[in-house]
């Protein structure tokens, strides 16, 4: 259980399944369900090949994914970046093409997205030493390699069209052009620099310093640290920073512990641990909504050195707090590369994606108690106000109208889907990937149940995503129950 020194109940969401049946309408209000309190696991997607890296853009709300090819694919290679409709889960548009380390295009991996791009679009890191841009609509990155040491930070820089990078002791500020990468300013290092975090609108740039365990500002203005460092305690080396800009918080990874700092005052605001065999792999903030979600990934082989599930945990970014409210992630593990999780704005959507099983995991946020349509007969009736008053209490009340609902209507009408309890389904199995590598969907298609996802209206068992099943059994004129796994907590 993942928690500030403190407890916290995760709950654990697998697959949804929908049968379609032909079903008696209850009344209004009768047998609503249950409100959940955590983010519930609505589809897995396999259509985006091995995702390395996930980024919402702020502005534009496209999905772009950062991937790799899947081992055994026939038909060629999956490697790209993949932009897709967080709301529909279909892809939008599959960018194969990428700037060569000879200048020649070349279908190459989207190994990490640095940041968006004005309107649209993100920049990318591309093999050793290369950094491309692309946005939805492009045949083909644009952009070039540099020369020289590798890569292996990037982020998006604070003057537009620029990427910061780390090369070893360099930080460096770079152009990337249309064929073309072009290092603007450059700043040596006191030592080696790890993982980044830019503050475009602040104007700061931090780097960590794995060698000497700090964290060191360097002003994006004159491109020079300005003296601020903040020294970490002991444990393992920054494997990646996230800003919390609204809050003045520096999230940073560090093997099995999760730390955030107040950046203020220099000190340590909270501190997360991981269960047994797990370590944390990425965090993305949404401001909108006050929480960070964090994606734990379990390293071990079961039961030796973990339980081959992973963990994706909520927190409040105002209290520093676990809300509770995240979910079990059966198969995230680390051995075939580090998950990644991003959230649209407002934090309605979360996606997770898995490079050990190639798989893209949707989250819809929790939905809140369905409150009932039709007064219980404890509750009061207010009059209405253009009525005439009772003349005595004697009148009693008044009689509801036909169209009202109540307890006991009649259920004979048809066309509503109707959430009950049923039976459980594993994620792991409730549903395999079809043949086809990039074009198979566990969890049928897209969001919007196109493709793979069609329902025919012949009462067949059919795997879709919960988010999309109700509006495609009404489209086929099938009225139907959802078989829904309740949450399992521990």
């Amino acid at each position: 259980m993942l928690r500030p020194r403190a407890a916290g109940a995760l709950v654990g969401i697998t697959a949804v399944v929908l049968t379609a049946v032909v079903v008696s309408t209850p009344a209004v209000g009768a047998d609503d369900p249950p409100g959940t309190d955590g983010y519930e696991q609505t589809a897995r997607l396999t259509t985006v090949g091995k995702p390395l890296d996930l980024l919402v853009h702020p502005e534009s709300g496209k999905l772009y994914v950062g991937s790799d090819t899947v081992a055994g694919t026939t038909g060629g290679s999956l490697a790209g970046v993949y932009v897709v409709d967080p709301a529909a889960g279909n892809v939008l548009n599959w960018v194969k093409t990428s700037p060569g380390s000879t200048g020649a295009p070349a279908q190459l991996p989207g190994k990490r997205l640095a940041g968006p791009l004005s309107g649209d679009g993100v920049h990318y890191l591309v093999g050793l030493r290369g950094v491309a841009a692309v946005k939805d609509g492009d045949a083909a990155g644009r952009g070039g390699w540099l020369s020289g040491t590798t890569i292996t930070q990037a982020k998006a820089g604070a003057k537009a069209g620029t990427v910061v990078v780390v090369r070893g002791t360099k930080l460096e500020e770079v152009a990337v052009g249309e064929t073309s990468v072009t290092v603007e300013r450059s700043l040596t290092l006191p030592a080696a620099g790890g993982p980044l975090a830019v503050d475009t609108a602040a104007g700061q740039i931090w780097v960590a310093d794995n060698t000497n365990s700090l964290l060191r500002r360097v002003g994006s203005a004159d491109f020079t640290p300005d003296g601020k460092e903040i020294a970490l305690g002991a444990g393992a080396a920054v494997s990646f920073l996230e800003w919390d800009t609204e809050r003045g918080v520096l999230w940073a990874g560090r093997g099995t512990v999760l730390e955030a700092y107040d950046i203020a005052t220099g000190k340590l605001a909270a501190s997360f641990d991981a269960k047994p065999g797990d370590t944390i792999a990425d965090v993305a903030v949404d401001p909108r909504s006050d929480r960070a979600f964090a994606v734990w990934q379990d390293w071990g082989n079961p039961p030796e050195e973990g339980d081959g599930v992973g963990q994706l945990a909520v927190y409040d970014t105002a209290t520093l707090k676990d809300l509770g409210m995240g979910a079990e992630l059966p198969g995230v593990n680390g051995q075939l590369g580090s998950s990644s999780v991003a959230v649209t704005a407002g934090g309605d959507s979360v996606f997770v994606g898995s490079p050990s099983d190639a798989s893209l995991t949707v989250f819809r946020a929790p939905v809140p108690p369905s409150p009932s349509e039709s007064p219980s007969p404890s509750d009061p009736v207010s009059p209405s106000p253009s009525a005439p008053a009772s003349p005595s209490p004697s009148d009693g009340t008044p009689e509801p109208s036909p169209s009202d609902s109540g307890p006991g209507a009649d259920p004979s009408a048809s066309g509503t889907t109707v959430p009950v309890d049923g039976p459980s389904a594993d994620s792991n199995s409730a549903g395999g990937t079809g043949g086809g590598g990039a074009q198979t969907t566990t969890g049928g298609g897209s969001l919007d149940t196109t493709g793979d996802g069609s329902l025919a209206s012949t009462g067949t068992d059919v795997l879709l995503p919960a988010a999309a099943g109700t509006a495609a059994l009404l489209a086929t004129g099938t009225a139907a129950v959802l078989w829904r796994r309740r949450r399992d907590t521990t």
